[in-house]
């Protein structure tokens, strides 16, 4: 029979250690748990595949709370789908082209790939520091991507999606996104002069006219109300699947996939066509197919995606990103996990306002668990959550410390566990005499 225990593991050897509690009334201690090493779990030996993936983050500017918490949400399907038994891949990365970051770099006085490596390692270091056990770890900019990104284009061109054609509208560099008219409106900027902003993100947007290579995307409306319906629970909660849903209720025009060289000279040039520039987020988008090996070794991994992404990019995600994969003829994405935005004391966090959370400060005060927990717990995904540090300090000390601290105080108490036994990793099905041969054995301290 499976022995219905889960443990906390780094690779084959256990790191529990009891410090000493019943001296000192310290807790039993996890070392390494944010090592990248798998957790794993006896109660099973499935090896099916799962692949989590956090989106790439642009670098424009220092990571916030607001990224560590998708990387924590995707953190935390990772791990407990390695608990489950699963063979659980978990990508992230940094999103390092298009006219902002071209922009941002030249504000910097830098070269492109330089601000974006020094912005992409700062991204790393939180995420080591905040105990994201990612698997994997993507740049744009890396050849691999450039590669993937090239086949991918070819087969959508090949397969007659793609044309040559001339866009015309608003579009927002700070979301580097194509706007319709029902999105824009009128606002004014700091100075009190009328200008247009995205209904969405409120950023300025500006009219552009282009002679640009345009995706057939009005071709695929029918075809994602079909996906949208006939999987209710694909995009989750429940509520953005019903946005998106209305978002389709019209019909959408074709999309610009590419801007002029002259205008965006960093990023990925199109195929054949060195005065074109691939749009950023088609270029984005594939990283999910890079990380698996795409063109050649991906189909394992494919059929087995899910994303997690916050409310602002849903629009790539579950209409955009959909229908190129079904043009390339691709599976499409299991599920769609929607976590919403972080205020800060009732406000946006933005720099102008200097409330930006910075996640190194945040688990100083309150240790990585604690801010972990904080992120996981009170991140609500169907609405917008608001941080304050008394929060962090009312939740961390009443939930972690109080309960669940009491909790496992007595479960390690002395007179529970008089030997101090502890679980050691299991014997491997190959090795097992039996299948009846218990999965675990005990050691004492």
């Amino acid at each position: 029979m499976r022995f219905q225990c889960c443990i906390l593991a780094r690779a084959r050897t256990i790191k529990l250690r009891l410090s000493g509690h019943s001296q000192h009334g310290r807790l039993p201690r996890v070392s390494s748990l944010y090592d990248r090493q798998a957790l794993r779990c006896f109660c099973t030996e499935s090896s099916k595949p799962y692949y989590i993936t956090t989106p790439i983050f642009y670098v424009n500017a220092s990571p916030h709370i607001g990224h560590v918490h998708s990387a924590v949400t995707a953190d935390c399907l990772h791990r407990y789908k390695l608990l489950k038994g699963y063979n659980s891949r978990f990508a992230t990365g940094t999103d390092e082209h298009g006219l902002k970051i071209q922009q941002a770099a030249s504000n910097a006085g830098q070269e492109p790939l330089s601000f974006c490596t020094e912005v992409s390692e700062r991204f790393k270091h939180v995420f080591q520091r905040c105990s994201i056990s990612y698997t994997d770890y993507i740049r744009t900019t890396e050849p691999r991507h450039r590669q993937a990104v090239e086949h991918f284009w070819t087969v959508l061109q090949s397969k007659g999606f793609l044309y040559k054609g001339t866009y015309e509208g608003w579009y927002s560099t700070p979301d580097e996104s194509f706007l319709t008219p029902t999105q824009v409106t009128d606002s004014t900027d700091s100075e009190g002069r009328p200008i247009k902003v995205s209904t969405e993100s409120s950023h300025k947007v500006e009219w552009m006219k282009e002679d640009n290579y345009m995706f057939r995307l009005s071709d695929f409306r029918a075809k994602l109300l079909h996906w949208l319906r006939s999987n209710p629970k694909v995009i989750q909660p429940v509520k953005f699947h019903d946005l998106v849903l209305r978002w389709l209720e019209d019909d959408i025009p074709d999309l610009s996939v590419s801007r002029q060289k002259s205008r965006l000279q960093w990023g990925i040039p199109v195929p054949g066509d060195p005065e074109q520039t691939i749009y950023v987020w088609l270029d984005a988008l594939v990283n999910y197919l890079t990380v698996v090996g795409f063109p050649q070794n991906h189909s394992q991994w494919w059929t087995a995606v899910h994303h997690v992404v916050g409310k602002d990019i849903l629009k790539f995600h579950a209409i955009y990103w959909p229908a190129f994969l079904m043009a390339a003829g691709l599976p499409l994405p299991q599920v769609i996990y929607v976590h919403s935005h972080w205020t800060v004391e009732g406000k946006k966090m933005s720099k102008s306002l200097g409330n930006v959370i910075n996640p190194l400060d945040a688990i100083e005060k309150f240790s990585v668990d604690g801010l972990r927990y904080f992120l996981l717990r009170q991140g609500v995904p169907d609405s917008d959550c608001d941080y304050y540090d008394d929060k962090v300090v009312k939740m961390c000390n009443s939930e972690l410390a109080d309960a669940l601290g009491g909790l496992l105080n007595r479960c390690t108490a002395p007179r529970l566990t008089p030997h101090r036994c502890i679980l050691t990793s299991p014997t491997p099905a190959s090795q097992r005499k039996s299948s009846l041969e218990e999965p675990s054995r005990m050691i004492t301290e």
